[in-house]
């Protein structure tokens, strides 16, 4: 089984590179510790990159920097954990999906990927991402003491529900349905006619659970990774949403690590570009088998047509506008420009 496998490899990355008594930063000879927080499960791409990443960074700086990963929402949700790190708290740094640092971080423009229907394949998004988006990004959370490292992803979002699988809105709304803490998650909800509870990724497993909710939007690899498909055996790959994520820093820790050598502040940051490929190539390269899996895990999973998914864009669309001021009407209107060029 697919899960089985990931888990299985997860942790023999993480005895290889956690465990292992040669690491110098595992026997307490680091002169800067990084902990690291993400809701992201065990046994996942993310938590391979990641555990990659805490091998590049101890290899590099000679064991200077031992870091330390907290999964699966040790510390926390992903707005409680980004607000710690805009606060100089426990986390020097997170992978957390974008609508999350736009929340915990107060950057409205990090709300802007997010809208519904905005994206219609992975090439949009890549172009979008990298280079329209990235520079302003940076420089808002640069104010909030936040370093955008490089882009990751959580991937296409799309309904897993209790009932029926989502052919209409009227199916959707037969569903007590889970949103993400975010704005334009929830406006997205509101213009579906959904009154949608927004419930931490900690604690949305047991609402399932529990009858609070009956369903929800994610992709999935999280859905199935963190469990939560179980109660919900439908799946509608409505790929409303594409959500990105982001490798993010505390600013002020970097500042503090490039004071004593401006080198171990490049060796945390990495290569943008490669790691943004890397962590692309991970979750995509898992969608097919991911979705051949969940027949095996009893979930139904049926694609929508064209016209059953023009209601859901239709009520969506305005919401883009209703966010124009808060994210940027003038960036909204280049990434419009942008993705028009590409459609051409």
């Amino acid at each position: 089984m697919l899960r089985r496998s990931l888990l299985i490899a997860s942790a023999a990355i993480a005895a290889g590179l956690v465990l292992s008594p040669s690491n110098p930063a595992a026997a307490g000879e680091a002169e800067f510790v990084l902990n690291f927080g993400t809701v992201a499960p065990e046994g996942t791409p993310w938590a391979t990159q990641l555990q990659l990443e805490k091998k590049r960074i101890e290899k590099e700086s000679e064991g200077r920097i031992s870091v330390r990963i907290f999964m699966s929402g040790a510390l926390g949700g992903e707005v409680e954990m980004v607000r710690d790190i805009v606060e100089g708290g426990r986390l020097q740094g997170g992978g957390f999906t974008t609508a999350a640092i736009a929340q915990g971080a107060n950057v409205p423009l990090l709300q802007l990927p997010e809208l519904p229907f905005l994206f219609r394949n992975a090439a949009e998004v890549d172009q979008i991402l990298d280079n329209v988006l990235y520079e302003p990004a940076k420089k808002k959370l640069k104010r909030r003491n936040i370093h955008l490292a490089y882009w990751a992803e959580n991937g296409w979002r799309s309904f897993f529900t209790s009932k029926k699988h989502v052919k209409s809105l009227a199916d959707l709304a037969e569903h007590k349905m889970r949103t993400q803490e975010s704005e334009v998650h929830k406006a997205m909800y509101k213009a579906l006619g959904v009154q949608a509870s927004p419930i931490s990724t900690a604690e949305v497993l047991d609402a399932l659970s529990r009858g609070t909710v009956d369903g929800f939007d994610n992709t999935s690899l999280f859905a199935q990774a963190a469990g939560w498909f179980q109660p919900t055996p439908y799946l509608t790959l409505s790929k409303h949403i594409f959500q990105p994520a982001a490798i993010v820093y505390s600013k002020s820790f970097l500042e503090e690590v490039e004071a004593k050598d401006p080198a171990l502040r490049t060796i945390i940051e990495g290569d943008r570009a490669e790691q943004s490929k890397i962590g692309r190539d991970l979750v995509r390269g898992l969608e097919d088998e991911l979705l051949a899996s969940f027949v095996e895990l009893g979930v139904s999973v049926y694609t929508p047509t064209a016209a059953e998914l023009q209601p859901f864009i239709d009520a969506c669309t305005p919401i883009h506008d209703q966010f124009a001021e808060q994210v940027g009407a003038e960036l909204l209107g280049e990434v419009r420009a942008e993705l028009n060029k590409l459609r051409e």
